[in-house]
């Protein structure tokens, strides 16, 4: 009984190793990676919205020869006759690689290998529609566009350095100072802007402010201009008036709570005049599903501000004169991009 055992298990082993051996001498043709793979090749070519239409709802047939180191050639294409688009499927063939190729008693040989394909079609939503407008926007520069109308309505940020001197009685006490600006405006339609405004000055003391404390006063005391922006443009330049809060700091604070700390406080109304230089063209740009022209200009400008601090010596008038980077995002009524661009 033993021996029969033993004798049907080498009999099994040797049926085992006899299709092993059948199966290593032959192979099918088959695409490396797999069907899907080679599928999304062909997906993902670029057809323009013409030849989309015309693969709507149409099964393609592919049929490759492959030969015997797996090299393969699209021969045929069936379903489709528009020769722009048979030539595109047999130059994605030329990269898509190499097959297995067919083996037939451990030898490879040329073999035939077929698919079929329905390429997909895509529903043009107003999303989607949104989405390839604004890419096509965001990638044209103005040369591509047959016209595009501006619209009064913009966004400006201002940042920038700032000279300034004190005239009156502050004069007496404080000299040629200078510091930096930051301001943030909208404009409308009326071209009427709305913003905020911020301004730190410091200034060299040339005599101290006459104060009851026995604190030494800093040798350049900072002031700080925090306030709203009203205005208007005028074609190249605006007008606009701040109302700002204002604090002068005159000598150094030591910790949290210190009651010998001499800060000013008050407010400050201001006019101001600004000029921006534009720097080169536009560069179109879609914000929040809005085309947009960003603009980049060195502006220009000036001040005269009235200066009302809580001791007499320190109230009077800031003349100011400025240099600043502007960055303007104007809104754009309407726009037409060049045909030869779109295609």
């Amino acid at each position: 009984m033993k021996k029969i055992t033993n004798l049907f298990l080498i009999l099994l082993c040797a049926l085992n190793l006899q299709g092993q051996v059948t199966d290593s001498l032959n192979q099918d043709v088959a695409p490396l990676g797999g069907l899907n793979n080679l599928a999304v090749q062909y997906y993902g070519i670029e057809f323009t919205k013409v030849q989309r239409q015309t693969l709507k709802n149409v099964e393609v047939e592919f049929i490759f020869q492959v030969d015997e180191f797996g090299n393969p050639t699209l021969s045929e294409v069936n379903g489709v006759t528009d020769l722009a688009i048979i030539d595109s499927l047999k130059n994605k063939t030329k990269e898509i690689g190499l097959f297995k190729p067919s083996i037939r008693n451990g030898k490879p040989v040329p073999a035939i290998y077929f698919m079929q394909l329905i390429f997909p079609t895509y529903q043009m939503t107003k999303r989607r529609y949104g989405f390839l407008q604004g890419q096509a926007y965001n990638e044209a520069k103005l040369e591509d566009f047959e016209y595009l109308h501006e619209s009064p309505q913009r966004f400006d940020m201002l940042v920038g350095l700032v000279a300034n001197q004190f005239v009156g009685k502050p004069a007496n006490h404080l000299g040629l100072g200078g510091g930096m600006k930051i301001e943030f405006t909208g404009t409308d339609k009326r071209q009427i802007l709305y913003g905020l405004n911020m301004s730190f000055y410091a200034n060299n003391l040339k005599m101290e402010y006459p104060v009851n404390s026995t604190r030494e006063q800093l040798s350049s005391p900072t002031s700080l201009l925090v306030g709203a922006i009203i205005g208007k443009w005028f074609k190249k330049f605006n007008v606009q008036a701040e109302f700002n809060i204002a604090v002068q700091n005159v000598s150094e604070k030591i910790g949290e709570t210190d009651p010998d700390w001499i800060q000013l406080d008050g407010w400050s109304p201001g006019l101001v005049i600004n000029y921006p230089i534009s720097l080169g063209a536009g560069n179109p740009r879609y914000y929040y599903g809005q085309p947009h022209l960003l603009r980049n200009h060195i502006n220009l400008h000036l001040g005269i501000r009235p200066i009302f601090l809580s001791i007499k010596e320190a109230t009077g008038v800031m003349l100011e004169l400025g240099v600043c980077y502007r960055m303007t995002a104007r809104g754009v009524k309407s726009y037409k991009l060049k045909d030869e661009f779109l295609q």
